[in-house]
């Protein structure tokens, strides 16, 4: 839908034009530097492998939170720069959560060092949701690519919105192991507040290019 003007109704939420975007590789760098302090002691031998499981872990959180939060924020700030750069680059940020995660998963692995007592563990909510979340987040990971979106059409949208699955799965996987919910909270009920005011930002808008158009 196109205004009377000629101009775009902000609560469409087009992907920019790439001369908009963040450098990829700039973009990476700032994604992948905070995985240097978290794994770094470990590797050099001076923490254990359990030292690295929850900065991982929140980093994939917090990842995954971003990138679901950067449409709903456009249309709060359509005109916002740095949100239009961010939102071309949103599959990216997307698999920076995954490789997160995966970290995530081979911290804990090793802490644990068996299998026996990882399936064991699969009896607890507190375990079984961060398998689950990792396990759906497979295939937004997989298929986060230009070929991937070509030859599945709109089933690729519909594939992607698994993530929303995941970000529940990961705030009870973070609630029921965390001593204490605070933190958690803070990060997802921003999201939550965002998703929840979505609808209504669609409607008002629509509403605007009606009365734009007459």
């Amino acid at each position: 839908m196109v205004a009377a003007d000629g101009r775009q109704p902000f609560w469409i939420c087009d992907v920019p034009a790439p001369g908009d975007s963040l450098p990829r590789p700039l973009l990476w760098l700032l994604l992948a530097a905070p995985a240097v302090p978290m794994a770094w002691p470990v590797l050099a031998g001076e923490a254990p492998w359990r030292y690295a499981i929850g900065p991982t872990g929140e980093a994939a959180a917090i990842l995954l939170l971003c990138a679901l939060s950067l449409s709903p924020l456009r249309m709060l700030f359509p005109r916002a720069p740095l949100l239009l750069r961010l939102l071309r680059r949103r599959r990216d940020i997307g698999l920076a959560a995954f490789f997160y995660a995966l970290l995530h998963l081979i911290f804990f692995v090793l802490s644990i060092g068996r299998l026996d007592y990882i399936i064991q563990g699969l009896a607890w909510a507190s375990m079984w949701t961060g398998w689950l979340a990792f396990a759906l987040m497979l295939v937004p990971a997989a298929i986060s690519n230009d070929r991937a979106m070509r030859r599945l059409g709109r089933m690729w949208k519909q594939l992607q919105r698994l993530v929303h699955a995941v970000a529940i799965l990961v705030l009870c996987h973070w609630l029921l192991l965390a001593a204490a919910p605070f933190q958690a909270l803070v990060w997802f009920t921003p999201l939550a507040a965002l998703q929840l005011a979505r609808p209504g930002l669609i409607l008002y808008g629509r509403r605007r290019a009606r009365e734009t158009e007459t």
